[in-house]
């Protein structure tokens, strides 16, 4: 994604690689700040980069204190103290940046990469585990004894934290990259490519059940005991939940909402989650029930949505740069290649994969 978003309890973020902007909106005052125009003069005499695959990300801590994204120009982290929104300090990176995350209980900065490394930053940067392909999601038990991590080689993988090369196990089964994983009800859910999301038990790395949805998956959120889908180049978002029949556990394809335009990013805080699409921000809250999904309609929220809705229509897409285009549409490439060669009555052609560049 070039696009992405973060919400805390006072605040709302909208992010763009492509243009480099990263826009924080407060809840409270309703005034909106551009955190890249105060990176200083020297980052902004950087050229914007727009050749390499990038994929936005940004993340709070728990405690909403420190937030945390990657900025267009350079392999950079920047941190930033939400009380004053002043710049703690800009870490450099060893490659850009595939996704960013916080311990719950510990407010670590724990950053995915393009070669496939995780580290942690604390006062240095030290590496915690790595994988053969980049990694495109992460996430961290409640107790911070483990993170899962899922990558572009279709693998899930559950180590423990923070000696990451202490591997619990994989789970194996995705036909496709990997591209989102949430810890659910003490599972594991991913969703990939493939266009299925699967559900996983924590404990031994079982496959427990495998829904397959219209199209290929592009993140999975949790928000309270749902699970929010979104897919690829699409205007839908899938709830999910968890639910046990016969003994077994399973996925229940909850609800479907649908929206004027493509689904960008999802976003979620408490019970509620956050929607931003191509020319506006939605918000929806989860009932005490978990099971109905309700529009916040309150007249006050009419001027966030607006001024929302306006940051985000100046946010521009290059395709040429975006990660997620390029994982899909290579995906889809390797699809045509086996189905060819099959309609060919020939067996499938091993291809060397050009690697990406990990910049």
């Amino acid at each position: 994604m070039t696009f992405c978003m973060a919400v805390s309890e006072k605040s709302v973020v909208v992010s763009s690689i492509d243009v480099d902007k990263c826009f924080v909106y407060s809840l409270d005052s309703g005034n909106v700040k551009n955190l890249t125009e105060s990176l200083g003069e020297a980052y902004k005499n950087i050229p914007i980069n727009n050749r390499d695959l990038q994929k936005a990300c940004a993340a709070f801590s728990a405690d909403g204190k420190l937030f945390a994204y990657n900025p267009n120009k350079g392999k950079l982290l920047s941190i930033w103290n939400t009380t004053d929104w002043t710049l703690v300090e800009n870490k450099t990176l060893a490659k850009h940046a595939t996704n960013i995350v916080f311990t719950p209980k510990t407010n670590v900065i724990i950053v995915g990469d393009k070669k496939g490394d995780v580290y942690a930053f604390e006062e240095l940067p030290v590496r915690i585990l790595g994988h053969s392909s980049m990694i495109l999601d992460i996430s961290i038990s409640d107790n911070e004894k483990y993170i899962v991590t899922c990558d572009n080689d279709e693998k899930v993988r559950v180590s423990h934290y923070p000696n990451g090369k202490n591997i619990v196990h994989y789970m194996m089964g995705h036909e496709a990259y990997v591209s989102g994983i949430c810890l659910l009800n003490n599972f594991i859910l991913s969703g990939s490519g493939d266009s299925t999301l699967r559900l996983w038990d924590f404990d031994n790395g079982d496959l427990l059940d495998k829904l397959t949805l219209q199209t290929a998956i592009q993140s999975v959120i949790e928000i309270e005991d749902l699970a929010a889908i979104q897919l690829y180049n699409s205007k839908e978002i899938n709830f999910i939940k968890t639910e046990k029949k016969e003994n077994k556990w399973c996925i229940k394809n909850l609800k479907t909402i649908q929206f004027e335009n493509n689904v960008l990013d999802l976003a979620a805080y408490g019970n509620q989650l956050w929607i931003l699409t191509g020319n506006s921000v939605h918000k929806y809250t989860i009932d005490a029930s978990n099971e109905i999904i309700l529009k916040i309609e309150d007249a006050e929220m009419s001027h966030t949505f607006e001024t929302l809705s306006n940051l985000v229509k100046s946010f521009v897409c290059l395709e040429n740069t975006n990660l997620m285009i390029f994982l899909y549409n290579k995906m889809i490439d390797k699809q045509k290649r086996i189905e060819q060669n099959m309609n060919n009555g020939t067996p499938p052609v091993l291809h060397h994969t050009k690697r990406l560049k990990t910049a």
